[in-house]
């Protein structure tokens, strides 16, 4: 593949990643729609809680889409996703036309919504992953920032679209809204969207691999002239660097004081040390994050405070995209302008801020400004954290067997959700009137608040140890080296 054709997919591929990314953003597009379902099928908030969770717990089915990725590639990771995708959304609007019979059986509704959202997984993974490998090293950051920018602003665009398109002023009688139509139009969108990736989307082989399989296609060339071009670059770049090391000064070489990355597999992770502060810190902000995401709404409804949702349903969204594209160009830019900082400091200040929004949110659930701000803060915070996290997977564990690795460690991602949803519909449902599926009033969720930010704060101290326990390999490395 020559220059230009390299670069060219490349972009091709970026592009693709971006499409991939903002569909997979519909999942945490559900409180959008969430009041609509639950009016369309008469649900408690349980219920309701059920399938969102059944979608956030799609998350943990990134692992298996990394395994599909680092074993088979980015093509069959899209078909599984074509399939999956197209055939949850396509499922959930067929529900609608059977109200009674899905009334009594939202499992079923939870089933179709985890197929959709872990369809989402697949393309997700490989469009991420892809472009990681096809971009240099120092640009990472950059890449993810804007590729979960765009998965960030996807929830509000999505919302937007179901508010200006799909509702037709059906606000207090949510349940004649046209839902059926919206889930067909996520469903054509998915199975295009991933016939694209299924096609287009690959990874650019390595240059010296591409150069060597370009020798051995040679015509007319033997085994021992094959062997000799080969020692001849290999004699001649020594040289090369020989005359360089001979008049380049002493004081000239800069010494990394950075451990050399092993490449390492989710079996070999698993028995480290970071890996298990990474994953907790993932399943409390993570967890804490998300939660909020998909229930801002009814946080909001709770509070009785008169705005319109998409206040909330699209601020937020923006808030979270932009925090994921500043997010990466910090990393990546800390990684240059100071390499012997421990990579995973960076981690503490979402992982503050998140805990900050709740206990604002534990004194002013029941007013516009506090929940505004609270909720601002905790979407800036999941943004960063978001794309931080995956950054520093890179760092300590190799990019080789980064799909399987990232799908290893959003398990967490999805557990946290999981548990914190269940926790929060828990609250919800205690302090609502008997016979009510609605809660009003600062109870409904105080308790829950209180909680997550007692977690949040034992998320700064899990971070601090993580930072300890790579600052104090570097300081092994830096003794052995100079030993």
């Amino acid at each position: 593949m020559d220059l230009k054709n390299r670069k060219d997919q490349k972009y091709v591929s970026l592009s693709i990643g971006l499409l991939a990314h903002f569909m997979s953003g519909i999942v945490f597009a559900f409180n959008a729609y969430a009041i609509a379902l639950k009016q369309t099928f008469n649900y408690t908030q349980t219920e309701l809680e059920y399938i969102a969770s059944s979608g956030d717990l799609g998350l943990c089915f990134s692992f298996p889409a990394g395994i599909v990725f680092d074993h088979f590639g980015p093509r069959v990771s899209s078909i599984f996703s074509l399939v999956l995708s197209g055939l949850g959304f396509g499922l959930l609007s067929a529900a609608t036309n059977f109200r009674i019979f899905f009334t009594s059986k939202s499992w079923l509704l939870c089933v179709f919504y985890f197929m959709a959202s872990v369809g989402t997984r697949f393309i997700y993974t490989a469009s991420a992953v892809v472009n990681c490998k096809n971009f240099d090293r120092k640009h990472i950051g950059k890449i993810l920032g804007l590729l979960q920018a765009v998965f960030g602003i996807s929830p509000a665009i999505f919302s937007a679209l179901y508010e200006g398109v799909f509702v037709q002023g059906h606000i207090e009688d949510a349940e004649n809204q046209k839902l059926a139509e919206f889930l067909l139009m996520l469903a054509v969108l998915s199975a295009c969207i991933n016939t694209f990736g299924v096609v287009m989307l690959k990874t650019l082989p390595d240059v010296t691999a591409e150069h060597n399989i370009a020798l051995s296609e040679l015509p007319n060339i033997n085994e021992n002239e094959l062997a000799g071009r080969k020692t001849l670059e290999n004699v001649t770049l020594y040289n090369r660097s020989d005359e360089m090391n001979e008049t380049t000064p002493i004081a000239g070489k800069k010494i990394s004081n950075q451990p050399i990355v092993e490449e390492m597999k989710w079996w070999q992770i698993s028995k480290t040390p970071p890996f298990y502060s990474i994953l907790f810190i993932c399943i409390i902000t993570g967890g804490t994050g998300g939660t909020l995401t998909n229930n801002i709404t009814t946080v909001a409804k709770s509070a009785q405070v008169h705005i319109n949702a998409i206040a909330f349903t699209v601020t937020i969204p923006i808030l979270a995209s932009i925090g994921r594209l500043i997010g990466g160009a910090v990393q990546d830019y800390i990684s240059q302008k100071w390499p012997d900082i421990p990579k995973s400091s960076t981690l503490l200040f979402p992982v503050t801020l998140m805990c900050i929004s709740q206990i604002v949110l534990v004194f002013f659930n029941q007013c516009f400004a506090g929940l505004m701000s609270a909720s601002a803060m905790a979407a800036v915070a999941f943004a960063f954290f978001y794309v931080q996290v995956t950054i520093i997977i890179v760092d300590l564990f190799g990019m080789k067997y980064f799909a399987q690795n990232l799908g290893f460690m959003m398990v967490g991602h999805g557990i946290g959700i999981f548990l914190f949803q269940k926790l929060f519909a828990l609250n919800y449902e205690t302090y609502s009137p008997p016979g009510s599926q609605t809660c009003y009033g600062e109870l409904c969720m105080r308790w829950f608040f209180v909680l997550t930010s007692i977690l949040c704060f034992f998320a700064i101290v899990l971070n601090f140890c993580l930072v300890k326990i790579e600052r104090d390999k570097r300081l092994q490395h830096e003794e052995l080296q100079y030993a």
